[in-house]
């Protein structure tokens, strides 16, 4: 295929429909337009529109961004002989459009153009054929605002269509319609002059076009001037609304407006209904915005633990970056096991609209969902702004029935609206099937097809009102066309013309009524069903038609097959080999996806206990996907699939119980490795009440053991040590009671998590105790182990020893393959050895441990090591005399702490954050202060984290008096005198708290706290 104009940096000249060539080729061939348009599978009317030039917008010139379209040149070109590339020609090349082509508003199609039968049940003359008589806009890119049905979604921006106005008679009949310049999408302001223009929009997907729109004028104007305004406010704006309310539709208008043209800005859209894989949006996103986007040589895609972190990079450098993400609610959670309604399964996402949110450059986020966005509560008042859009009024419900070609008086179009109550959806589904098997007469809706739409009002009004007319829509279509769209509701993101016609192959009930079918008959059904408003061109350069989820949800229940065999059956995948394991598991991208798109059939085929044989032996579970891909996103995702929503203990009741248990643990793996510690510990909460019924104790302690880990993480110090005591219980109790004989290893691993958080509390001697009993049990100690014991003894002054200690660990957790602990010692190497003051040749050492670190942090995202090697970062950079990159890597990681509460990191960055500001100056010893103040507040229970906080925070209240002073003389002004001694006064108070923990913690630096107080006086 010839290369087509895509979204990227570089601004490119737009680009017309070389018609002209179109007619001489046809002409040489001796070929009649209706030869032509049946060949490449459209009616005469669209082909006519190519034919004549009425395809090119005077302003922007032929947009490609339209999958129909693309399709329509991939056909022409084949079917005609002709390069791609000479179909579209310069500003000056190609004839202009032959008079006569009269297409009403930018090259769209002319008032009348009829877009649906005119008979009750009529099929088209011929594929794609409209017949006469059906009223259409004057503006092809009219479609009813708030109508999530569009017949067409996926034509370019520029508002072009492809449906062709009927000729002769036909055009007489159709009922004029009066210009509607308040229907034009709004088209967001110019540049500002000087700008220089480098981005043009990426369509990752093609959001669903309403055929027909009417109305959300102030929502459009609203939206419009935000996305030009700069800086944006609010940097979020949330469409909310029950499904088909118009949110989409809303989202396509607006960007419409924008058109393709080179903006200052990127515009990424993304629909999360077409790929809910949070992992993906996140790699484009970055690919796109990044820099190098669109560049010849496209940057390589971010392995999982750079993804975020290269797209906030791009997004903060100042650039009007506009990111549309539709359908959110299908990565949110509906409440409950530990989830907030809203709540985003994803860490790395909820991070992203976070940081947008509080402020990243000039970028904005347009989000869709039927849910609140529940994480971004707390910028409510400024960085999110939620918008939701009113059911159609009846003047604009009866605007857009007409625009269906519906007839009728007022009283007749007031009782549709009323049956329908205004739901934008309802609306365009009614208006369709009356004007295309009603003949457009209002009045043909029986009187017991009315009676069945008042009924739902007993129920969801609005949800059963439109599976009412969905179901008077599949009594009414034809069988064929019936099971095609029903086959089209199993394939979430579409479905191609070559899956389709495999369905069709493969016979049986399988094909259903499509069974005999050719290329040809299925042009023409997806035609149809797209006039009708029921499909829509789902994706950028494929043939791809997919569904409204409102309308995929009720034709799928239709089937009559297992979803999975038709899955399979149109995927051509071979049928999983469930007879043996495979010789490894998988690493490349292509083969895990295949992977998990097996666990999802078996899944939904209720077969679970296949399903759990393919992850954890043909993915290798959390140890391959996790440790080893770093793949924690797809395997949260998977383990989600299990438990049929957000609570592990849904996991599937077939399964043995060890089972269910083993995969309620891996969910906490996968939630604590993305940094969502709370869902984390939801999930071992779930895995301990499974394994507490269990003869064998031994799943019941190390889920303890765990949950005690990632409590310590968070902060709750005390409730770490109370599982942890409880864990030894259940090891001792298992152990005495012949149930299974002693495991030291367990022992060993609870006595060292014990002994870490008795350091962290404070009690240092006691800690000391727990760490030579697990010598005494035999232990060398190992991994995570030795790391606790190291960081004791640097936190104790004993630097020597803690190095010795951890570079023997590294090598061995390195030759064991435990990659993550490697990383864990290399930060603690380089704290040592910036603990040493070693001067350059330490900061040198320490910067070698933090690139070794961050292999695995950008490996696998696994946010632990990601907030170690910020804390090393911040410290490298102060040490090595770069103040502001050091709190620029503070403050990057106590955004990752508090969003993903990692308390006792929170309050360590913010100490870090604290020192960089000081090491700036006087001048920002206010701003210091409160930093250290906060962290004293967020360090908790962490005696160390409180004791290095109170110890900066005098610090820092002391240096802020000392500017006060300064100030009040050089102003004479004697009543700062008494600010002054406040903050003296607080400052003493902070470093004789300080002073005294320090001592009581035998902590090194105690003699500094005491020479800072003794400075004061």
């Amino acid at each position: 295929m010839a290369q087509l104009p895509r979204a990227g940096r570089g601004a490119e000249p737009a680009v017309h429909f070389n018609h002209a060539l179109l007619l001489r080729a046809r002409l040489e061939l001796d070929l009649t337009q209706e030869q032509v348009a049946a060949s490449i599978g459209v009616d005469v009317r669209t082909y006519r529109r190519y034919e004549s030039g009425a395809v090119n917008d005077p302003r922007l010139g032929f947009s490609v961004r339209s999958p129909s379209r693309r399709r329509i040149l991939e056909r022409l070109g084949a079917e005609l002989g002709l390069a791609e590339a000479d179909l579209l020609v310069g500003e000056a090349g190609g004839a202009p459009a032959a008079e006569g082509a009269a297409a009403s508003g930018a090259g769209e199609a002319p008032a009348g153009a009829g877009e649906a039968p005119a008979g009750a049940g009529e099929a088209p003359a011929g594929a794609g054929e409209a017949a006469a008589g059906v009223e259409a806009p004057a503006r092809a890119g009219e479609a009813a605002a708030g109508v999530e049905a569009p017949a067409r979604a996926g034509q370019a921006p520029s508002g072009a269509a492809e449906a062709q106005a009927p000729s002769g008679a036909a055009a007489a009949q159709a009922p004029p319609v009066a210009p509607a310049a308040a229907q034009a999408p709004p088209v967001a302001p110019a540049a500002p002059q000087g700008a220089a223009p480098a981005w043009r929009p990426l369509h990752a997907h093609t959001l669903q076009r309403a055929r027909h729109f009417v109305g959300r004028g102030e929502i459009l104007g609203r939206l419009a001037a935000w996305a030009a305004a700069s800086p944006p406010s609010p940097p979020v704006i949330a469409l909310l609304g029950v499904g088909g309310a118009g949110k989409t539709s809303i989202a396509e208008r607006l960007l419409q407006g924008l058109g393709d043209a080179p903006r200052p800005g990127g515009v990424l859209v993304w629909s999360f209904y077409d790929d809910p894989r949070t992992e993906a949006f996140l790699d484009q996103a970055a690919a796109y915005f990044a820099p190098g986007a669109g560049a010849a040589a496209p940057r390589a895609p971010a392995a999982p633990g750079e993804q975020l972190a290269r797209l906030k990079e791009a997004l903060g450098q100042g650039p009007p970056h506009l990111l549309v993400l539709d359908g959110l609610e299908t990565v949110q959670a509906e409440g409950g096991a530990g989830r907030a309604h809203g709540e985003l399964h994803d860490a790395l996402l909820r991070r992203l609209l976070c940081a947008i949110a509080a402020g990243l450059g000039g970028a904005r986020a347009l989000v869709t969902s039927r849910f609140e966005l529940a994480d971004l509560a707390a910028w409510a008042d400024g960085g999110l702004a939620t918008i939701r859009p009113e059911p159609l009024g009846e003047r604009d419900a009866a605007s857009l029935l007409r625009r269906w070609g519906i007839r009728g008086d007022g009283e007749a179009l007031r009782a549709l609206f009323e049956q329908t109550g205004g739901h934008a959806l309802s609306v365009a589904v009614v208006g369709s099937y009356v004007g295309a098997f009603l003949g457009g007469d209002a009045a043909r809706l029986s009187a017991a097809g009315a009676a069945h739409l008042a009924e739902a009002e007993r129920d969801d009004v609005l949800a059963r009102r439109l599976s009412s007319v969905l179901s008077a829509y599949a009594r009414a279509l034809p069988p064929g066309e019936r099971d095609l769209l029903a086959r089209l509701s199993v394939f979430p993101g579409g479905a191609g013309e070559a899956a389709l016609l495999q369905l069709i192959r493969a016979g049986g009930e399988i094909a259903g009524a499509m069974a005999g079918w050719g290329a040809a008959e299925l042009a023409r059904g997806l035609a149809r069903l797209e006039r009708l408003g029921l499909v829509f061109a789902a994706r950028q350069g494929e043939l791809c038609t997919s569904t409204h989820p409102f309308v995929r949800q009720h034709f799928k229940s239709l089937l009559g097959v297992p979803p999975d065999r038709i899955h399979a059956a149109g995927s051509a995948a071979p049928p999983p080999r469930l007879d043996e394991a495979p010789r490894r598991a998988p690493r490349e991208r292509r083969a895990v996806d295949a992977y998990e798109a097996i666990v999802a059939e078996l899944l939904g085929a209720g077969r679970a206990g296949e399903a759990y044989e393919i992850y954890a032996f043909g993915l290798g579970g959390f140890a391959h996907l996790g440790l080893q891909l770093g793949d924690m996103a797809r395997g949260a995702r998977i383990l989600r699939a299990f438990a049929g929503g957000d609570d592990p203990r849904g996991m599937p009741a077939s399964l043995p119980a060890r089972v269910r248990a083993s995969l309620a643990y891996d969910a906490g793996l996968y939630a604590g490795a993305l940094g969502d510690l709370a869902f984390a510990c939801a999930c071992y909460a779930a895995h301990n009440e499974i394994a507490g019924a269990l003869a064998d104790p031994a799943p019941l302690a190390t889920g303890l053991r765990t949950l005690a880990y990632t409590e310590r993480l968070r902060g709750r110090l005390t409730e770490a040590r109370r599982l942890l005591e409880r864990a030894s219980e259940v090891d001792r109790r298992g152990a005495t009671s012949g149930v299974r004989a002693a495991d030291s290893g367990q022992a060993v691993r609870i006595a060292a998590l014990l002994a870490a958080v008795l350091h962290d509390l404070g009690e240092v001697d006691a800690a000391g105790e727990h760490f030579a009993r697990v010598r005494e049990l035999g232990d060398a100690p190992v991994a995570r182990r030795a790391l606790w014991e190291a960081e004791h003894d640097l936190a104790l002054g004993r630097r020597g020893r803690a190095r010795e200690a951890t570079e023997r660990n590294i090598a061995e957790c390195r030759r064991r393959g435990w990659e993550g602990h490697v990383a864990h010692g290399h930060t603690l190497l380089g704290l040592a050895l910036l603990d040493g003051g070693e001067g350059e040749g330490g900061v040198a050492q320490a910067e070698a441990h933090l690139v070794e670190a961050r292999r695995w942090a950008s490996a696998t995202g696994e946010v632990e090591v990601a907030l170690r090697c910020h804390e090393l970062a911040a410290r490298l950079a102060l040490a090595a005399g770069r103040p502001d990159e050091g709190a620029r890597q503070a403050l990057e990681g106590l955004h990752v702490a508090e969003t993903c509460g990692f308390g006792p990191f929170r309050a360590r960055l913010a100490v870090v954050a604290a020192r960089c500001a000081l090491a700036r100056g006087a001048g920002e010893a206010a701003s210091a202060a409160a930093l250290a103040g906060a962290a004293v507040a967020w360090a908790g229970e962490d005696a160390w984290a409180r004791a290095d906080a109170l110890h900066w925070a005098g610090v820092a209240r002391a240096a802020a008096a000392r500017g006060v002073a300064r100030a009040a003389a050089a102003r004479g002004v004697a009543r700062a005198a008494a600010a002054r001694g406040g903050e003296l006064a607080r400052g003493r108070e902070l470093l004789a708290e300080a002073a005294a923990l320090r001592e009581r913690l035998r902590h090194p630096e105690a003699g500094a706290s005491r020479a800072a107080l003794a400075q004061l006086g």
